[in-house]
């Protein structure tokens, strides 16, 4: 330093806007996108999108003639359309649900787990399609019911796949959540694609009644939800009587 507090001639101050560059290099080393940033909001609205998008597009097969000579007759005709709107609206609402509760504890995303979320979302864009194949010829050929389970069943699995890599992988799940709350999430996603699997022998046996069977969905989700509900407030019931064991042992040890 110089007598009036300056620099040497021969130093080099550091480039303007160095510290915000090596900043925004550190961010972008960073392989974590964090709730409540852009990054991660960007995900969850392209999510919601595809699935919206889905839903919208699983109506657009059910068209009415310009000219309608009867209405029973055409309600009778299109019953197979109606029924398989129905079945995959269904199907792509539990999905979008549980879509939703597993991202309430996935608070991080890296490019594994956006790459998984990635495949999941494209199943659930192509289920308009089989689902449009599911009555359009000869119900009682097993092509259709066995390629609309298989890619329900399919679509389960890398949902699936998306929760087991974000409890394993390392600040994508917070800490708190306890591993009861994680088995039962796991539960909870466990039913579809079992139920659409099981459904696909059922669909080469006997193809129409493959259809009725994916109902079952409907109930042993519930059942599922109340029994891990169950399991969850009787460890949260088991936590304080734990602790308050120790505490009567610690103290019977004092004395």
């Amino acid at each position: 330093m110089t007598d009036g507090g300056e620099p040497p001639a021969g130093a080099a101050g550091p480039p303007i806007g160095a510290d915000g560059a090596a900043q925004r290099g550190r961010r972008a080393l960073n392989p974590l996108s964090v709730a409540g940033n852009l990054e991660y909001d960007r995900v969850l609205f392209f999510s919601d999108a595809v699935f919206a998008i889905a839903i919208t597009l699983l109506v657009v097969d059910i068209r009415v003639p310009a000219v309608v000579a009867n209405a029973s007759r055409e309600l009778h005709d299109d019953r197979g359309k109606i029924l398989s709107f129905a079945i995959s609206f269904l199907v792509i609402g539990l999905f979008w649900m549980g879509h939703h509760r597993m991202f309430r504890y996935i608070t991080a995303l890296d490019r594994p787990i956006i790459f998984l979320n990635l495949l999941f979302l494209g199943t659930i864009a192509f289920l308009p399609y089989p689902t449009a194949l599911l009555f359009a010829g000869n119900t009682r050929q097993p092509a259709a019911p066995v390629f609309y389970a298989s890619c329900v069943a399919g679509a389960g699995l890398l949902e699936l796949a998306v929760w087991l890599y974000a409890i394993r992988a390392k600040g994508l799940v917070p800490a708190s959540v306890s591993p009861a709350l994680r088995r039962a999430e796991t539960a909870q996603i466990l039913p579809v694609p079992v139920v659409f699997g099981l459904s696909i022998p059922v669909a080469f046996i006997a193809p129409g009644v493959a259809p009725f069977t994916w109902i079952l969905l409907v109930p042993i989700g519930r059942i599922v939800h109340r029994i891990m509900r169950v399991k969850e407030t009787d460890a949260a019931g088991d936590l304080p009587r734990r602790h308050g064991t120790r505490w009567l042992s610690r103290n019977a040890h004092r004395q």
